[in-house]
This record gives C-alpha cells, sequence and structure tokens, in this order.
C-alpha cells in the first residue's frame, strides 16, 4: 500500500499537521522496526532508547503480538462496550491474575490520560466528601484538561490552563539529589512526606486522593528512598485518603518487576495502566481494590474501550512476557547498563546524577557537580545529535526544559546494543565536557 510513494505527497500532508499532535518534533521517517531497533525510510537503523514513548517492553514487531492481532482483525475490530468478546474475558483473567495485591477490579480505554481520569473519577466516588487531590512536584498523569493539572502545571506552557487546576494541590516530591527542604536523607526523617500530613491537618480542604508515579518519569526519572512511599501509604489511611498509583510507565516488567509497587512492597487503592501492555497497541484502564465501588453503568465508559485488536495483542504481550523472562531481563540489563554509567560518572563530572532501577534509567546532566546547575541546553542537543549516530535518547518533560537523559530500551535490548549506546552517549558527553573546561 505505501510503495512508491512521491515524496510531494508527503511533503504536502506535512502542511496540515496541527502543533503539538503528532510528528515533527525528530527528523526521522520512520518505517519499520524490529526488538530494540527501528529503522528509517532510507534505511537506516536506530537503536530506541525511548521504545517509541515507553511502549515496546516486548521489543518492536513481536511475531506473537503480529500472529495475534492478525487472527482477530480477520474476525472483527471493534465491539461496543455492552457486549462480550472472547479476547476480553481472556484478557481479563490474564489481568486479573496479574494483578498486585488486591487490585482485581479493571477496566479498559486507549489512553493513559484518560485512564488517569477514570482514576480521580474513581476516588470521587469512593471519597465524596474530599474536595482537593494531592500531587507532588514533577508528577506527570498526562495532558488532558484534568490530567494536566497533575502535571507540571507550574510551567508556562501550561499557565492558560491554570484556571481550571483549582482542585489540585501540588506537595513536595522525595527529590533526594535536589531536595525541596535542602535537607539530606536519611537524617531527614523524611520530611516531605511528613509534610504533606502538616499541610493536611493544618487545615487543607479535605482530600479526595493523592495521584503519583511510584517512580516519577517523565518529569525527571526520580527514584524515591526507602520508606517514603511506605509513609504516604501509612498518612492515606490515617486520613481517610485514597492512594493513586500512575503505572502507566512503570508497569509490565521495565523496573524488574510486573508492577513498581511490588518491587517498592506498597500498594495502592487505585491504580492506573497503559503504554507497554499491549505490545504496541493502544490500551490503558484502571486497576482498583475490589471493594471499592466501581462507576455507574455508562459513567466511565468509551467508544473504542472495547477494542478486541488491542485485546489479543495484549493477551500475547503478557505470555511473551513471561515465556521470555523479561522482567529478570530487565533487572539484569539494567544492572549493566547503571554500572557502566557509574564508571562514566567518575570520569565527566556532567554526569551529576544516575538513577534506576531496571531499564528506567535517568541520568542528570548538570553544569557543575557542587552548584548542581541544570544543564538542560546539553542535555537537549545530545539528544538530538545522537540520533545522527543511530541512538534514540529521550529527555525529561520536553524540547530542552528537562537536563535528564533517559534510557529506557524494550526489555529484549542486548548487551552489544546497550555497548553501542553507551559508546555514543559517552562520545557526546566527552565533546561537552571539552566544551565546557575550555
Amino acid at each position: 500500500m505505501f510503495e512508491n510513494i512521491n515524496p510531494r505527497d508527503l511533503e504536502e500532508g506535512r502542511k496540515y499537521l496541527m502543533s503539538g499532535s503528532v510528528g515533527g518534533g525528530l527528523p526521522i521517517l520512520i518505517e519499520s522496526g524490529k526488538g530494540a531497533v527501528i529503522k528509517d525510510s532510507k534505511g537506516k537503523e536506530y537503536i530506541d532508547c525511548t521504545s517509541q514513548a515507553w511502549t515496546f517492553n516486548i521489543g518492536v514487531g513481536h511475531p506473537k503480538v503480529i500472529e495475534a492481532v492478525t487472527e482477530q482483525i480477520q474476525k472483527i475490530s471493534h465491539v461496543r462496550t455492552s457486549f462480550e468478546t472472547v479476547p476480553k474475558l481472556l484478557l481479563l483473567k490474564k489481568l486479573g491474575e496479574a494483578a498486585p495485591k488486591n487490585l482485581k477490579k479493571i477496566s479498559f480505554c486507549l489512553h493513559g490520560s484518560i485512564a488517569n481520569e477514570s482514576a480521580l473519577k474513581l476516588a470521587i466516588i469512593n471519597n465524596p466528601e474530599g474536595i482537593k487531590f494531592l500531587s507532588p512536584f514533577e508528577n506527570y498523569s498526562g495532558r488532558t484538561l484534568a490530567t494536566i493539572a497533575a502535571s507540571w502545571p507550574y510551567h508556562p506552557l501550561n499557565k492558560l490552563f491554570a484556571p481550571y487546576m483549582e482542585h489540585f494541590v501540588r506537595i513536595p516530591n522525595a527529590y533526594c539529589y535536589r531536595c525541596p527542604f535542602s535537607m539530606e536523607y536519611p537524617k531527614c526523617g523524611i520530611m516531605c512526606a511528613e509534610y504533606v500530613k502538616t499541610l493536611i491537618e493544618r487545615g487543607l480542604e479535605p482530600v479526595i486522593a493523592i495521584i503519583m508515579e511510584p517512580l516519577q518519569a517523565s518529569g525527571g526519572m526520580i527514584d524515591f528512598p526507602e520508606g517514603y512511599l511506605k509513609r504516604i501509604r501509612e498518612i492515606c489511611d490515617e486520613f481517610g485518603i485514597l492512594l493513586i498509583f500512575d503505572e502507566i510507565q512503570t508497569g509490565f516488567g521495565r523496573l524488574g518487576a510486573m508492577f513498581a509497587c511490588e518491587l517498592y512492597g506498597v500498594y495502592p487503592d487505585i491504580m492506573s495502566y497503559g503504554k507497554a501492555i499491549a505490545g504496541g497497541f493502544p490500551l490503558a484502564g484502571v486497576m482498583q481494590r475490589a471493594d471499592l465501588e466501581p462507576p455507574a453503568p455508562a459513567s466511565d465508559s468509551f467508544t473504542f474501550a472495547h477494542f478486541p485488536v488491542s485485546f489479543a495483542a495484549a493477551i500475547a504481550t503478557l505470555d511473551v512476557i513471561k515465556e521470555e523472562n523479561l522482567i529478570d531481563k530487565a533487572k539484569k540489563m539494567g544492572v549493566y547498563f547503571t554500572s557502566r554509567l557509574k564508571e562514566l560518572q567518575n570520569k565527566y563530572e556532567l554526569i551529576g546524577d544516575i538513577r534506576g532501577p531496571g531499564l528506567m534509567i535517568g541520568i542528570e546532566l548538570v553544569k557543575n557537580r557542587k552548584t548542581k546547575e541544570m544543564a538542560n541546553d546539553i542535555c537537549h542537543q545530545i539528544v538530538k545529535d545522537s540520533i545522527e549516530d543511530g541512538v534514540i535518547f529521550g529527555e525529561s518533560k520536553f524540547k530542552g526544559i528537562g537536563n535528564v537523559l533517559k534510557i529506557k530500551p524494550p526489555l529484549v535490548i542486548s548487551e552489544a546494543q546497550a555497548d553501542r549506546v553507551l559508546k555514543v552517549f559517552e562520545s557526546h558527553i566527552k565533546k561537552h565536557q571539552d566544551r565546557l573546561a575550555k
């Protein structure tokens, strides 16, 4: 269908693209991919350390996913939410068995932001006396009008939407490298969590829920110190507040566990999931405690939420994660990457901090380790320049407003590919380090 395309037709298409939607950010016309590699229209290959928005945990174009989708799409591609299908029920069985603790009631939609909106609605249903939501600094939960309030609302790009954010209150995060209280862990006594308790005790309007990522992804790959999540859970229990974990990026093996809450041993009342669940096909949703009240019929339903093609892809994806032992591989490759990166940290002052775990790696770049001056411009430039070398890195937040370079490849990445990624990264770090030294 897409053979012998006239380049002028593609150029015509670009003219109609609305800014802020899809495409245009990176100069690659992607044509195909396999495993940890994508290929552009000219045949050039790139090791993709973004897993295409963190969705290809099992790699691009896994044959089991392709087979499952091909079989399903020949039967029916769309069914109203009112009806049952075999893929829907079989996926519910698999997800229910994999769901942490008692998060055994499951819903579906097609986007993570919508899943987080569903989670917020669930919290309101189950805590109707509350008024406010809390979310930590650097949290990211989506870009819809409801979820953008929990996603860096202080940034100038979001000021226009400020009037619609009145029900969210930001709380300090446990960002130990840049502690909001200028304290040191563990001497701090986890002050950032204790502040939340004080805020609630001293008269903040009743809180419905805290919505947070158990590891902050887009905001900077910030992994919290031991005890922080546990203390937040305790505070929620003490004040009758629901805890929502946004596991849209952390779920399905990326941290070396099926879900981050299992890795940290702290469990939410409501959990959103998405991205990697369906091997590159759109699918997301919510898991909630079985004893919580669900939404009333039709109050949280979406036209394409019952998408049998994605359900079939998700069933195959969960099978691949288990059969290929990808959770253990993520753990092993995460150690491989971070140990090598720590060796580079000893050589280059630009590398301020290295964070994990698993294949959810963040490298915070600073121009001076003592002052921790953020190297946003260098981070953004490395991401742009590395494309020429056949490696695609991610960056925190977007378009140069963050200073954390992200390495989050498919869990199937090989050591040889990892070595190539590290070689490209070091070549650019050295270039910028030498320039700063002059």
